[in-house]
């Protein structure tokens, strides 16, 4: 895990020595974009200076979709599948510069959400016991001096994979968005990471949040917008952190890429037209549950192609074998869900002996649930491949 980890982060902060290469006689450059300059907002020294050093490990990611919404409830067009969380806002009567965003995993089991103000925030943890939700934990190791203001989380459905904005040192100026993971073997998280471009900008950045699910992401930033609106970005999330070091790109070339000047120059980055059908299903799935559809009706995604209703179309026999397998998970999840209801409606009634219980079985599902994606993971990858 700690391996893994660190060679992620590194993934995301080292400057690769190729980016910086002589231009080539013939170079690809970005569709309309002029010579682009230098972000052009009031930015510290310190600030500009890290754009330049991050400039180079600019990541290459394709940006489907974008909206021009209001401050005050962009969380409200963020689409995300309920299978990836919720993402409320903990106080939205506040005014827009004192809401706090609040994130909850899928199962109702567990919070990260900020508390504070407009002149100081930060992180807090809180889990469910019984019908109601534990005394929240601070997050203590994220300096607060270092990271200001933090706000808007989102634990990705690894349920170690946190992302979150905040302001100070670190950032290039105003809010940058951040990355920290949490260290079980210690039990603390790790030093926060700046995500980079084209992710952060000289503006502010307020949310990033993954729904591995529908293999789809969103990005919430200020950058060329009027007061009180900020842009929702869709983007496809990769395995794997990929940069232009192979584009020969000076950094003239890598800078609209770098500011997300035009996500249509990021359309050849991968298949727009399948990732915005995923979108598009997400929407509709999310207006039938919405609607009081039924939840129950179950097809297996394979891909924007192949969608398998019978386990005998399945082209592979272990996939067969591992669908078998996701049946009996998914019907362990449905039964400890039971019991686990059971235990917090008598807890809730008195029997307070029930807590050590009810966390172990808190922990137990959100191990089944960590396998059925991993399972369907492992499914559609052994699909693809025959």
């Amino acid at each position: 895990m700690k391996k893994t980890f660190l060679l992620l982060l590194l993934s995301l902060v080292i400057i690769g020595a190729g980016a910086q290469r002589k231009k080539q006689p013939v170079v690809k450059k970005a569709p309309s974009a002029q010579k682009a300059k230098e972000p052009s907002q009031l930015v510290s020294a310190q600030g500009m200076k890290l754009f330049k050093s991050l400039l180079p490990a600019t990541a290459k990611v394709m940006f489907i979709d974008s909206v021009v919404v209001d401050k005050s409830d962009f969380l409200s067009h963020v689409p995300l599948g309920s299978e990836a969380g919720m993402l409320v806002t903990k106080n939205p009567k506040a005014d827009v510069a004192n809401q706090m965003g609040c994130y909850e995993n899928e199962l109702g089991l567990r919070r990260i959400y900020a508390d504070g103000d407009s002149a100081s925030s930060v992180l807090y943890t809180q889990t469910k016991l019984g019908d109601e939700w534990g005394e929240g934990a601070r997050v203590s190791d994220f300096n607060s001096q270092m990271y200001m203001n933090q706000n808007f989380p989102f634990l990705v459905s690894d349920g170690v994979t946190l992302y979150f904005s905040a302001e100070g040192s670190e950032s290039m100026g105003g809010r940058d968005i951040f990355m920290s993971a949490f260290d079980s073997d210690n039990a603390s998280w790790y030093k926060p990471q700046n995500v980079g471009l084209p992710f952060n900008s000289t503006a502010n950045d307020y949310l990033l949040a993954i729904d591995d699910l529908d293999s789809l992401g969103w990005l919430v930033t200020d950058r060329r917008q009027p007061a009180g609106k900020v842009c929702v970005y869709t983007f496809v999330p990769t395995e794997k952190r990929q940069n232009f070091n192979d584009d020969d790109l000076d950094d003239d070339e890598l800078m609209p890429f770098a500011r997300l000047l035009s996500i249509k120059a990021t359309w050849h980055f991968g298949d727009r037209a399948a990732a915005m059908k995923r979108l598009d299903n997400l929407r509709k799935r999310n207006a039938t549950k919405k609607g009081g559809g039924d939840d129950n009706a179950m097809a297996f995604v394979v891909d924007d192609k192949t969608v398998i209703t019978s386990p005998a179309q399945f082209k592979s026999d272990k996939s067969r074998q591992l669908y078998k397998q996701l049946v009996e998970l998914q019907a362990m999840c449905v039964s400890g869900k039971a019991k686990l209801d059971a235990m917090r409606e008598n807890y809730h009634r008195g029997d307070k002996s029930l807590s050590q219980a009810i966390l172990k079985a808190e922990r137990q599902l959100e191990k089944a649930t960590q396998d059925i994606t991993d399972t369907e993971k492992q499914i559609r990858r052994i699909e693809k491949q025959d």
